[in-house]
């Protein structure tokens, strides 16, 4: 359906920019909830109606009218149902092709063309530490973001802001110094007010000791965290950032004071009470805000001023963000200064990434003082599990890990029930005498289970174009989950070997096209396809 899903598109967004001189938001159709209101639903005489204050029953009628004269031939009818809802229901004669379609081009039957340049950053947690099971889920999920982004067409480059200057960073390593304190000196170690607690401080001054280290204790105990968190990232299966933005060097560069200059000389910054500010109710924010403190150090504010203007200059279409539920405030606040530097604000999309607790019958020990380390979990669940269960909610939701049910092999663990069917599907095909998947049978599946689970498996085309302009990973989630559901209905209901030769090669392509988007929608997810249980 992928081509035709295409043309639909395309003609409808024709039909309204041609009759109404309307241009709708992608996408312009929906899945319906029930097979009976057919195979795509659209809103747009709806969204219509509310523009153009119109009748939506009557703007429905007149694209109901244009989209038959370009679709006829591919349509087994169009149904209109109150109060403006378009369906559309394909012929069999287009599921059958769609179908042959997916066989011969496989993944790229599915992929789009794109072609932004697309900066994501995300992740970014402060080298002072391990990698939290809060850390865990922006990470998963701005990868699988990247990872969806790049299968439609984009370039797509990854990137990791690290603070590794400022306050937190100066805590840290009096931390580190406390406990070369501690270790030589024989005595309990006693971080700092506001210091870092937990066995990793004391592992990092161990190290130091042992290994005679010429470099700053501090030095050496951010070089160690960076190193723990590139380790933590990839056996998550994350695919290595391309660039590591270091603050330190943005600082020293000079780009925060530049910066601070261009805005001054806009008269954007200001000085009061010996410090400077940014003029930021001038941008609808409710006070002014801080950029260098009254002795003269740089806020957090003014480089992230700096960064932004950084990346803006990169010459990106698309800026991506993933913030914690702690940054949410902040977000007028950076859109404000991009605005105040003279760039398109439309042009970074901010997401907030909701918290994550742990369910399970047995606590994880928090070995890092405060936190449950990420590195446990992938070691108790597995790196599928993890990624799997931290997709499995909107990014705005917040998300229960249930960890008991991620390693629980039954139809109730969701990732199981998922896997199971590609594992059943590879053990069909090894039943079978036959598997040439030759497209000339295709033509003989007609059977109502057969093509309800193609018709499924199409609709893959759509949850792509959702996953990609929501920037919401659960979409693949839940297509999988309900793919899943119906090859498991099906597999209840038809016999995949039958004594007809046609019919069993026939459905042995259907099952070849649902494995092919199987395998498609995991390794998106960035988890391993199985083909045993």
């Amino acid at each position: 359906m992928k081509n035709f899903y295409d043309k639909v598109t395309k003609s409808l967004e024709d039909i309204i920019k041609a009759d109404f001189n309307i241009e709708l938001e992608h996408p312009l159709w929906e899945l319906p909830q029930k097979q009976e209101f057919g195979d795509l639903s659209s809103m747009a005489a709806l969204k219509l109606a509310s523009k153009l204050k119109k009748d939506p029953l009557e703007l429905a009628g007149l694209i109901k009218s244009s989209l038959n004269k370009v679709l006829s031939e591919d349509l087994e009818k169009i149904e209109i149902l109150k109060p403006g809802f378009i369906n559309i229901f394909l012929s069999r004669s287009i599921l059958i092709e769609s179908l042959n379609q997916v066989l011969k081009k496989k993944d790229d039957f599915f992929r789009e063309n794109f072609g932004r340049k697309v900066l994501i950053e995300f992740l970014s947690a402060n080298p002072t530490g391990p990698l939290s099971i809060a850390h865990g889920r922006q990470a998963i999920v701005g990868d699988t973001i990247a990872n969806i982004l790049e299968f439609c067409g984009d370039k797509v480059e990854r990137e990791y802001y690290l603070n590794d200057a400022g306050g937190q960073i100066d805590l840290f390593s009096k931390s580190i110094a406390s406990a070369l304190k501690a270790i030589t000196g024989r005595l309990e170690y006693d971080p700092p007010e506001g210091g870092y607690k937990g066995d990793y401080i004391l592992d990092i001054a161990r190290e130091f000791l042992a290994k005679k280290i010429k470099e700053q204790p501090g030095d050496y105990g951010m070089d160690s965290m960076v190193n723990l968190i590139k380790k933590d990232i990839s056996d998550l299966g994350i695919k290595p950032f391309k660039h590591w933005f270091s603050q330190k060097k943005l600082i020293e560069q000079g780009q925060v004071e530049k910066t601070l200059e261009f805005l001054k000389a806009k008269d954007l910054v200001y000085e009061s009470e010996n410090a400077l500010w940014f003029l930021a109710t001038k941008f609808g924010d409710d006070k002014d805000r801080v950029v260098k403190k009254a002795d003269q150090e740089l806020t957090y504010f003014a480089c992230d001023i700096a960064y932004h203007k950084n990346k803006y200059e990169r010459g990106y279409q698309l800026l991506i963000n993933l913030w914690g539920p702690d940054h949410h405030g902040y977000i007028k606040r950076v859109k404000n200064a991009v605005t105040a530097l003279g760039f398109d604000p439309q042009i970074l999309k901010i997401i907030i990434i909701q918290l994550v607790t742990l369910k399970s019958k047995e606590k994880m020990s928090k070995r890092a003082g405060t936190f449950v380390l990420l590195s446990d979990l992938i070691k108790d669940v597995g790196k599928d599990a993890v990624r799997f269960y931290y997709l499995m909610r909107k990014n705005s939701s917040h998300l229960e890990f249930d960890i008991d049910l991620a390693k629980e092999s039954s139809f109730d663990n969701p990732l199981y029930y998922i896997q199971y069917v590609c594992a059943r599907i590879q053990s069909i095909f090894k039943k079978a005498e036959d598997c040439s998947f030759d497209q000339d049978y295709s033509r003989f599946l007609s059977d109502e289970q057969e093509l309800l689970l193609l018709r499924t498996l199409l609709q893959f085309t759509h949850c792509l174009e959702k996953a990609y302009f929501s920037l919401e990973p659960v979409f693949i989630i839940e297509f999988l989950k309900n793919l899943a559901a119906a090859f498991h209905k099906f597999y209840e209901k038809v016999r995949v070997i039958d004594q007809d030769k046609n019919l069993t090669q026939a459905r042995l392509n259907l099952l070849k096209a649902v494995l092919i988007v199987f395998h498609c929608g995991l390794n998106l997810l960035g988890i391993t396809p199985v083909e045993r249980m």
